[in-house]
């Protein structure tokens, strides 16, 4: 049976987010690509509370190589879409 807590809510919108953000940064347009990497951000605070939660805390250490590689994404984003404005 389906049982609504904390942890089960954490998980449903973690796979929620991820979800989206995968097909978001698999478009061809810098714009959606960029909604990508937000909503990437914004999904991995359900993810933080799943890896304290599930004392796999330890993980957190490679958060801030994460961070790096997800602002150098943003950042290269944000320039391709400014060289190549929408019509």
């Amino acid at each position: 049976m389906l049982e609504f807590n904390i942890f089960n809510t954490a998980q449903i919108f973690d796979q929620l987010f991820a979800f989206a953000c995968v097909y978001f940064l698999t478009s061809i347009n810098a714009k959606i690509r960029l909604y990508g990497f937000i909503i990437g951000t914004v999904g991995f605070i359900p993810g933080v509370y799943l890896l304290v939660a599930t004392e796999l805390w330890w993980l957190l250490a490679f958060m801030p190589i994460w961070a790096y590689i997800n602002y150098v994404g943003i950042a290269n984003n944000y320039k391709e879409y400014k060289k190549n404005p929408p019509h």
